[in-house]
């Protein structure tokens, strides 16, 4: 008789802890569904998003306009999404925006018999003004250009510069010096910019094959 009641005092109490434990795991379950629902429904501070680069598009077909004016002995080849910001009357040099890219190419030019300066001479003075406004220049290639109706220097200019290339032509007469670089109105890095440069060379190396002087009369 002792023993029939000792096994059922061992099944009350073997219940009672399944009732106990049962009774704590479903307040812990509905302790952790309170708090999800609370942190669903309080966020805390929103976390700003990284500004990223803007998105730079290149014309995959690139259409052409000429450059000719009156007063100047030469006509190139230019993008036609470029405009002309500067065509004086009484000068030759020309700046030529893109403002798709903030870009700008800049074109100069002289008449060497009439600068009483050697070619050697323009091509050294321009040389040093690259050097000494590349300080900030990882590096500096040099280039010879070769084209139908010129010959000169190309500099390609790597880092983090305003001006990424520049060349410098002249025919064979040595009479004419065209000068063009392109420079950035932007304060991007050259690394987020690198696609634009890269099509902008390509583009000034077709405006240099197309550099065609006028005869004259």
């Amino acid at each position: 008789m002792k023993n029939e009641e000792l096994v059922m005092e061992m099944g009350l109490g073997r219940v009672s802890r399944i009732r106990s434990w049962a009774k704590t795991s479903s307040f812990i379950l509905l302790l952790l569904g309170s708090l999800m629902v609370i942190s669903c429904e309080a966020p805390g501070p929103p976390i700003p998003r990284k500004h990223g680069y803007p998105r730079i598009q290149i014309p995959q077909v690139t259409e052409y306009e000429q450059f000719d004016n009156e007063i100047c002995p030469f006509t190139f080849d230019y993008p036609a999404e470029g405009n002309i910001t500067r065509n004086a009357d009484d000068s030759c040099w020309v700046d030529i925006h893109f403002p798709s890219h903030s870009l700008k190419w800049h074109i100069t030019y002289r008449h060497i018999p009439s600068s009483q300066i050697p070619l050697e001479g323009h091509l050294e003075e321009h040389r040093k003004l690259i050097y000494k406004h590349g300080k900030k220049a990882t590096q500096i290639k040099t280039h010879e250009l070769i084209t139908p109706s010129a010959k000169g220097v190309w500099y390609e200019v790597y880092g983090n510069v305003g001006t990424p290339a520049y060349y410098f032509m002249a025919d064979h007469d040595q009479e004419h010096l065209f000068m063009m670089s392109f420079y950035f109105n932007t304060a991007l890095k050259n690394d987020s910019l690198a696609p634009v440069i890269s099509f902008m060379k390509e583009e000034v190396m077709k405006m240099a094959q197309s550099l065609e002087w006028e005869e004259d009369e």
